[in-house]
């Protein structure tokens, strides 16, 4: 196997299925004025794509072990294209509706086989860590990417286009997949996918994703919790159902390692950290500031830009000081950041855009070492459901949060103590990762 083709094949992967995340909320004043669509019919585009990603990655990590991760790559770039094409010549809400959730789902089975593939394709260091962060920064430069180029390809070609671009390069990219990463070894058994579990997971992630948005949107009314309710208890039957089938989606192994569970923990923290820096400095950037959405996502966008820079050296601090001392340094400088962040509201601009900047640079070394430790640590048969796992802590934890920070901002809170609830959960988490996640490889 050829090293840097097959890492630069799983970064790809990686970009293609993120880089309309944020690229197709440029888009959606264009798309609205087009088809004739209000702004709460236009918010489905973004919420589908969103529910599907969360509601089915632990589905795909599942079917990246049973069925295979090279195999399973193609696919969902194939699902993938094939979803954006759809969006592109949508007549209607309906057909792009259905490319979106295409897109999704695609996503939601490509990132567990992609993090699957880094982990077991490169056993050792440096290459492991390495691929990470070239991993994790592929998906910050979408989101970077999606963000410029959303804006310019709408102004210039129109929204459609920001579909239409990309298909042929997601097809191409399923096709360089079947090229260049090595056949998956075949299972030394074969084992039936748990359907009661997989509907279990995926609805109890659906409904909880689901209703935490919607409490966070239009306050806690009583369907929407009960939504959350409902998801929680089929998550709890999943639990109990996973005990007694001889097959289990998710193996009771998996759940069990250490490094898994602080993994988890700590980037659920760091997600929520992120909402507080990103959802809530939005709304405070535009309400103290009096910045428009536009601006306010400028503003921003040094977060972004410094969890790209941080990623492309992440894996040489991991090498060089271990994974448990970057990620507790990490999630403690970015809880001072954001506390900074918090107190320093109605000061001058450039002095927010210093300490976003500088929260920003923490989160790429807690990505890359967290994935390292997460990922690297499975079984190698248990390795796309692990990463699974890992990632559905992000959808979780800021679909949770963001409707904590926006429930508080309701009944009145200050932006500052909003923001200082994320730092204090991020604090928290260096605990955490002292006590539970082992030290050393």
């Amino acid at each position: 196997m050829r090293s840097w083709p097959a890492a630069l094949v799983l970064a790809g992967a990686m970009f293609l299925v993120l880089f309309d995340s944020l690229a197709v909320a440029t888009a959606l004043p264009a798309i609205g004025a087009e088809l004739g669509l209000s702004t709460a019919r236009l918010q489905w585009v973004i919420t589908l794509y969103s529910l599907s990603i969360g509601g089915f990655l632990v589905l795909g990590g599942r079917v990246c072990d049973l069925w295979g991760r090279r195999r399973l790559i193609a696919a969902s770039l194939a699902l993938t294209a094939a979803g954006l094409l759809l969006s592109g010549v949508a007549s209607g809400l309906a057909p792009l509706l259905l490319g979106r959730v295409m897109q999704g789902v695609g996503a939601a089975f490509a990132i567990p086989a992609t993090l699957a593939s880094a982990a077991t394709l490169f056993p050792d260091e440096p290459w492991r860590s390495r691929v990470f962060a070239i991993v994790a920064a592929a998906a910050n430069t979408a989101g970077v990417a999606g963000a410029v180029g959303g804006g310019l390809v709408t102004s210039y070609l129109g929204w459609r286009w920001v579909f239409l671009v990309v298909a042929p390069v997601a097809a191409l990219a399923a096709l360089a997949a079947l090229l260049v990463l090595p056949p998956d070894r075949p299972p030394s058994r074969r084992e039936p996918l748990d359907l009661v579990g997989a509907v279990l997971a995926t609805g109890g992630l659906l409904a909880v994703i689901f209703g935490a948005s919607r409490i966070g949107e239009v306050g806690p009314r009583p369907v929407d919790v009960a939504t959350v309710v409902v998801g929680l208890l089929m998550i709890g039957a999943l639990v109990w159902w996973e005990r007694r089938v001889p097959y289990p989606l998710i193996k009771p192994a998996v759940v069990r390692s250490r490094r898994l569970v602080a993994s988890c923990l700590a980037f659920g923290a760091h997600s929520a950290a992120y909402a507080a820096v990103v959802v809530v400095g939005s709304l405070l950037l535009q309400d103290t500031y009096r910045l428009s959405a536009a601006q306010a996502g400028l503003v921003l966008a040094p977060v972004l830009l410094g969890a790209l820079a941080s990623a492309a050296v992440a894996g040489v601090l991991v090498r060089r000081y271990g994974s448990r001392p970057v990620v507790t340094t990490a999630l403690l400088l970015g809880a001072v950041a954001l506390a900074v962040v918090a107190v320093s509201a109605g000061a001058a601009l450039w002095l927010l855009v210093v300490c976003l900047a500088a929260w920003g640079l923490t989160a790429g070394p807690i990505y890359v070492a967290l994935t390292r430790e997460c990922v690297g640590d499975a079984a190698p048969a248990d390795r796309g459901m692990a990463s699974a796992l890992f990632e559905s802590t992000t959808h979780i934890g800021g679909a949770v949060s963001i409707a904590v920070y926006l429930t508080m901002l309701s009944a009145g809170a200050a932006y500052a103590t909003t923001q200082l609830v994320g730092a204090a959960v991020a604090a928290a988490a260096v605990l955490t990762t002292l006590l539970v996640l082992p030290l050393g490889d």
